[in-house]
């Protein structure tokens, strides 16, 4: 390994180690911690996981419990081992394509365009690393910051980015009237918006319409909703749609494949939820955000 290959790449297995430790031990706490006996419903799961018949006598639930733990943990070692493999190939990728170009510019090849190629995929490993950063910030339950947030500004901005960047895709802004505030961070609920909307980007033809959303639901909930027109999302997504490193498969879509994990967490670090709306033709994503 060259010297620009090991300053590029071991920052990056740092972070990467780093995170896969965050998944390892958010699998592993309740392991270290759990003492409380089963409730019915977890002894019925227990059942429904280990196959065995439920035991109605003494110390029957730590039993049970540790087996669960155990279950959890071998769990949250698959999930550690996938996490490792899917993140560190996609730095390998980019790391063997900035390789390539370079290696092309020392064989005399065109130095402008393979330069600018490098410079894009060392760009899309940057943006890779700070997404895989901020999910380990929320997989540590670090604190947000709290403020009130203006959502139709909000809203406002991420289209504007939004448009700046794809102007090929219209996109645009309902709001319903009403006074829309939440307490959280706005940085990273800006980050859910654009996501979502550049989500509807990358998966949808140029001509497509997208439609951002913004009202109030039964309960003091705001709702910011991205719906679009385009092909949609195939059925096979929908169970893990919101997993990481998650593709669909006939994309050419450059994305990570972390964009909708990152719209998840945030929305659960601040109490909230996102789901994936069965309607016609098109997406439908919903956020919902205690206000």
């Amino acid at each position: 390994m060259t010297g620009w290959k090991r300053r590029m790449f071991w920052p990056a297995a740092g972070l990467l180690l780093a995170a896969g430790l965050v998944i390892l031990g958010a699998g592993t706490d309740t392991l270290l911690t759990a003492s409380a006996p089963l409730t019915a419903h977890e002894l019925l799961e227990a059942e429904a996981c280990f196959g065995l018949p439920l035991l109605a006598v003494a110390g029957a639930g730590v039993a049970l419990l540790f087996r669960r733990q155990a279950w959890e943990r071998q769990e949250s070692e698959r999930r550690l081992r996938e996490f490792l493999a899917t993140a560190g190939h996609e730095l390998r990728n980019a790391l063997t394509t900035v390789s390539c170009y370079v290696q092309l510019v020392q064989l005399g090849g065109p130095p402008e365009e393979a330069l600018g190629q490098a410079a894009a995929e060392t760009e899309r490993m940057a943006s890779l690393i700070d997404e895989l950063a901020l999910l380990t910030r929320l997989d540590l339950h670090q604190p947000l910051e709290r403020r009130s947030v203006d959502l139709p500004q909000l809203c406002r901005d991420a289209v504007a980015v939004v448009r700046d960047i794809h102007p090929g895709h219209q996109v645009r802004l309902i709001v319903a009237p009403g006074r829309h505030t939440v307490t959280g961070d706005p940085l990273w609920l800006h980050q859910v918006v654009v996501n979502l909307l550049a989500n509807s980007r990358l998966h949808t033809p140029e001509g497509t319409t997208t439609t951002l959303a913004l009202g109030t639901e039964e309960g003091g909930y705001r709702v910011i909703e991205v719906i679009d027109d385009g092909p949609g999302v195939p059925p096979e997504l929908f169970p893990k749609i919101f997993d990481r490193f998650v593709r669909g498969a006939s994309t050419t879509a450059a994305g990570s494949g972390l964009g909708l994990s990152i719209v998840a967490a945030v929305a659960a670090a601040h109490g909230g939820t996102v789901t994936l709306e069965r309607f016609g033709r098109g997406a439908w994503f919903r956020v919902r955000l205690p206000g």
